[in-house]
């Protein structure tokens, strides 16, 4: 029995439509990524949004001072990157903005962080940044490391 074209394509979109919705699920109910609840209002009041729970997954810390002085310490080994366009203003808790990913460190700068498994160290001006690989949401921003 031959299918009409109409219901064919019906069904690709369905498909489409549902595979998008996967893939637009939360982190936190996918496992890849910080907790997005609240979007936005962290930053405002200063609160962390990263859950006490991150690092018994193996994820990163909550505090990054440690990183910050590996940084400091091989400063050489850094260098700062292009600063982001005007419109783009980058927060922690929240997708990096559409378009713009920041630029990779190189190698010699990477084999001096730690490894986090799905995030990605990238820079940003004259900050380093902390970002899901599969979502693309900012974990941890480090403030003018690179200055």
């Amino acid at each position: 029995m031959k299918m009409p074209k109409s219901v064919i394509a019906g069904l690709g979109v369905l498909v489409l439509g549902a595979s998008a919705l996967v893939q637009a699920a939360p982190p936190d109910q996918r496992g890849d990524g910080p907790d997005r609840g609240d979007q936005g209002q962290h930053e405002q009041r200063g609160d962390d949004h990263r859950g006490p729970q991150d690092n018994r997954r193996g994820g990163p810390p909550q505090d990054f001072g440690p990183v910050q002085q590996v940084i400091r310490d091989n400063h050489g080994q850094f260098s700062r990157g292009a600063p982001p366009p005007p419109n783009v203003r980058l927060m922690r808790g929240q997708p990096l903005p559409r378009g713009y990913y920041g630029e990779r460190l190189d190698n010699r700068a990477l084999a001096r962080l730690p490894v986090y498994p799905g995030y990605e160290w990238r820079r940003s001006g004259p900050d380093v940044i902390l970002i899901a690989i599969g979502t693309g949401i900012v974990y941890e921003i480090l403030d003018g490391v690179l200055n």
